[in-house]
């Protein structure tokens, strides 16, 4: 039973106690949110880089790996999908400096199940607003890119561009889901639904893209591909920041 109109959300769940983990995926399935749950980080980091997750949930103290650095490489990797910590660790100063570091949220360990799902629909819900915020009377704009979705038009700033209707549902697909990683599957799934387009088509699409929208911009490339894995609509850096780094 989902509580309080939460949607059903993608949730990667994370803990080195694989008992505690099979007690966390089962509460969170009660709930009627899917779940992905593993034990090894380097899974979770596979996860994260091939699936559409709404929120994760980790145990940061793994074997053989920094907790703070586990939670850093996951907001890396999806800087926009909220992160609950759990631990067993009440310490106040490594809950500051882990909430600082990285972390959206810090449950301590024992915690009642009925509290953890308050804190799972609280950062959902953020999460939501935070991405229905971005929307205003049907446009979607992200950085120097704006998209009229009623229109299906393209503003660079404040250039129109020309693009496809597969160009179009490219782009909003990569938007919509800004900060994400992509597979071209993915891609093909969330643009084109039922055209049967192959993993080289989106690298095409891709490129066209690119190439309508690239004058317009200044000289920073928002399309970012990730070699192995797919691609991902990110804001960039400015270059004087980027080159001070």
């Amino acid at each position: 039973m989902q509580t309080w109109g939460q949607p059903m959300a993608t949730i990667l769940a994370v803990d080195k106690d694989t008992l505690q983990l099979e007690v966390l995926s089962h509460l969170l399935r009660q709930e009627g949110h899917k779940v992905h749950a593993t034990a090894e980080p380097e899974i979770a980091f596979d996860v994260l880089q091939s699936q559409l997750i709404d929120l994760v949930v980790v145990e940061p103290a793994l074997p053989r790996h920094d907790a703070v650095r586990v939670c850093q490489q996951m907001r890396q990797l999806n800087p926009y999908t909220p992160l609950l910590v759990l631990s067993e660790r009440k310490e106040e100063d490594q809950i500051v400096r882990t909430l600082l570091a990285a972390a959206d949220d810090y449950v301590v360990k024992p915690f009642s199940p009925r509290y953890l799902l308050a804190r799972v629909t609280v950062l959902l819900r953020r999460s939501n607003l935070n991405r229905g915020g971005r929307w205003q009377d049907e446009n979607l704009s992200i950085g120097e890119i704006a998209l009229n979705l009623q229109q299906a038009q393209v503003v660079v700033n404040s250039q129109r561009i020309s693009l496809t209707q597969r160009e179009f549902s490219l782009l909003y697909a990569l938007m919509e889901n800004a900060g994400r990683v992509l597979s071209r599957d993915q891609l093909t799934e969330l643009a084109w639904d039922h055209f049967a387009g192959t993993q080289k088509s989106v690298d095409v699409y891709i490129q066209r893209l690119r190439k309508k929208l690239q004058p317009h911009l200044d000289g920073r490339e928002y399309i970012q591909a990730l070699r192995g894995f797919g691609y991902k609509f990110e804001i960039p850096q400015p270059r004087a920041a980027a080159a001070a780094r």
